[in-house]
Order: C-alpha cells, then structure tokens, then sequence
C-alpha cells in the first residue's frame, strides 16, 4: 500500500528512534553513578539539600553579600529582571563584535541567547551542543544534549557542512570539533559561560569535563557569566559540595575533569607589586544575575524547585520523558521542572500544555535527585491551582460528570457492552 503521509511516517520513526536510544544511555549513566556514589549516600544528599535549603531562605542576604564581594574584586555585576532586560545588558557589553564563542548554558537556553544574538556569530563550544547547533535537531537533555544523535548522522552532516570526509566514529568527530572550534576560540573577544554555583563569599564555580570552558572563560577579552540568583550559596565550601555532587549525578563522575573558580579577571602583580587587571586572562567579567520569575517562586509553596542544581538526573528514569521527551517541559527545562518553571515564567495555560498533568506521581525524580525535590508533590499543587482556575483535561470533566451522574466515570454503563469510553485514572 502507498504511504499517505511519508512526513509524519519519517517523524514517528525518529521519535522511536530516539526513545530507543535514551534507555542504553541511561543504564549506562546510572552504573557510572552507582559506582562512584559514596557509602553514605543519604549523607551527600542530606548535606546538599540542607545547604541549599539554607541559601534559599537566607537568599536576600547571601545575594547582597556575592555582589558586593564579587565587585570588590572587579567582576562587574548586573542584575537582570527578565530574558528581555538581560538581552539588553548582554548586546551592550558585546557592542560591535560580531564573533561570539559560548560555553554549555541552561540560563542561556532559559532567555533564548540564540534569539537575542541571531545577527551574530554565535557559535557553540561544548561538544553536545556544537552538534545540535549544525545539525538543527532538538536539545533533549541539560547535560547530555545530542546523546540521541548517532555518529553516523553527525559525520553526514559535518561532511555536507565544512565539506569534510571524517569516519563516523566518536574520535573522529572529536578531533574535528577540537580543530574547527579552536580556531574560533583563538579569533573571539566575547565569552559567554553559565555558572554552576556562586559563593557569597565572592566566587563563580563552573564545572567541565572538555575544557572548552577554560578556554571561553580565559582567551576572550571579555567574559559574561549567565546565572540565576538561586545558584548563590554561603560559602566555597558549599559550593564545592554541590561540584561534587553535580558530577555524580550529572555524569556519573566522581568529580568533573576541570573546576574553574573565578574570582575577579585576570591580574598581576608581578611589577613592582602594582595589581594590573588584564594578564593572560580575561581583562573584563561579568556577571548578570537574572530572576526571571524566581522572586515570585520564591515567595510560593514552590520554593523547593530553587534547590535543583541543574544535573538533569530528574529525568533519566522519568517514565514521561521516556516515551515523550521534550513534548514533557517547557523549551528550557525538560520534564516537570520545566513543567513548573513555565507556570511562573509563562503562565498556568502554557505550564497546561507543557504536561501538568502528563507526571505519573511514581516519584522516580525524587528518588534520584540529589537535592531531594519532590517534583511530584509540586506537580500536584499545580495541578490544585489550575483545576481551581478550571484548567485540567476534558476527560477529567467528562469523568467528574459520569460520577456525579451516573455513580461512575464512564457515563451510562448498559448491561453486557463496554462503556464508549474507557478512562485511566
């Protein structure tokens, strides 16, 4: 027989694929897991949850601390309301330049960089990301964003792209990506990094495994971290707690390949004990803190989303994500972070359409989130507030109604036939 539809045939079949390849990966990632988790576990994670749940109540203080810390050593610091008055803040800085290299960034992801920079050349250093970059495919993941996507089909595209003939095999492609991203590198002024976590005290921690980062954060003239308030934490100790951490759960690593601690731009002092700004390093950092609806999670029973340290084990065995992927989440977060993220930054018929009501309950997030977040509980107060606004699925209704009417939730039941409708509650 013909095929009626060859595109939605094409895309049915990439969806398979993809969720073929999500369970191997992820098998995978929690073997690397359980084998560098500590004998106490419970101890890591009650330590992370107790210094975040810490910095979280205290984050007034802690913020005003950082800032004033941070610029005292010559980081500029600019707070930033929404994506729109950080765009602004972040073209002001780049000015004329029109090459601009960028390090792995879900605050980045979270205020549409591409969007805000699209008359420039934005290019993307992290390998994960480089490759969703040229091959135009979806982000399925914060920290392992092109896992997904087969060698052969990266080799195919980079050959067509740059007119190369490299073998579709991993270190091929990695020695590509080495020399072509290099030279970029080499030529850009403006760097642009996330942050992992930021210590009151007056340091940015940003962990890698590649070391792109170093060099995005370093060779530039100017280096711009992109974060959002709730990664500030008390102290240094503190955040190195939540490097380690995030290496575990993020990668199965016991710890990540590099930590780069910032603390001002590059100095010396080396001439007479004069301190120049502007050695070897960046001569110029930034830092833009952005809310973006924190401030308003905050002061909600939601407060316990701002724990999340951004390792994406949430949703590595979240049945939803599973057989949906990103059609779970907002186009920043997937699964029910996103899901919750959207309902501030969005609105409650957005966070709707997200998947509020896709989460099973099986709490498989909190059972591996490092953090301890009960994504579920949250998703379920959600769900309280949008059926109070008459926001839920149409089954629901239809459901209510049959067992206000008829005493059940499939309507009129006839002796001997199945209902019309058969609901799964």
């Amino acid at each position: 027989m013909k095929d009626l539809n060859p595109e939605l045939n094409e895309e049915l079949k990439k969806k398979e694929q993809i969720k073929e390849a999500i369970l191997p990966v992820m098998y995978d990632y929690k073997d690397k897991r359980d084998s560098v988790l500590p004998e106490s576990e419970e101890g890591l994670r009650e330590k992370l949850r107790l210094i975040k749940e810490n910095a979280i109540n205290d984050i007034e203080s802690l913020k005003k601390r950082a800032i004033f810390n941070l610029e005292k050593n010559g980081i500029i610091v600019i707070e930033a309301k929404d994506a729109i008055a950080a765009g602004k803040e972040i073209r002001k800085i780049i000015g004329n330049e029109n090459l601009v290299i960028k390090a792995k960034s879900n605050t980045a992801n979270e205020i549409n960089l591409k969007e805000i920079l699209k008359d420039k050349e934005l290019v993307e250093t992290d390998l994960g990301d480089f490759i969703i970059q040229i091959s135009e495919e979806d982000d399925l993941h914060p920290v392992l964003p092109s896992f997904h996507i087969p060698p052969e089909k990266i080799a195919e595209v980079i050959n067509k792209k740059y007119k190369k003939d490299i073998k579709a095999m991993p270190e091929d492609i990695v020695a590509f990506a080495r020399t072509f991203l290099r030279e970029k590198i080499e030529k850009a002024k403006i760097g642009i990094t996330g942050a992992n976590v930021i210590s009151a005290d007056g340091s940015v921690f940003i962990l890698e495994n590649e070391g792109n980062i170093s060099l995005v954060s370093r060779l530039p003239d100017k280096h711009i971290i992109l974060a959002s308030f709730d990664k500030i934490v008390n102290t240094r100790e503190d955040a190195l707690h939540i490097v380690k951490s995030a290496a575990i759960y993020g990668t199965g690593q016991s710890y990540p390949a590099y930590v780069n601690i910032i603390s001002s731009p590059s100095k010396t002092a080396d001439i007479q004990n004069k301190m120049i700004n502007g050695a070897q390093g960046a001569k110029e950092v930034y830092l833009i803190l952005i809310d973006n609806g924190r401030s308003e999670i905050l002061n909600s029973e939601f407060k316990e989303l701002l724990y999340c340290i951004n390792c994406g084990a949430c949703i590595n065995f979240c049945p939803v994500y599973h057989q949906i992927t990103t059609r779970y989440g907002s186009g920043t977060f997937p699964g029910a972070r996103g899901v919750l993220s959207s309902f501030f930054t969005q609105g409650k018929e957005k966070s709707f359409e997200n998947g509020a009501f896709f989460c099973t309950t099986c709490k498989m997030c909190k059972e591996n989130c490092p953090a301890k977040i009960d994504l579920s509980d949250l998703i379920k107060r959600l769900r309280e507030r949008l059926t109070e606004d008459g926001i839920e699925p149409e089954n629901i209704k239809e459901m209510l109604k049959n067992t206000k009417q008829y005493k059940n939730p499939f309507g009129k039941v006839e002796e001997g036939k199945i209902p019309k409708k058969l609901y799964c509650c």
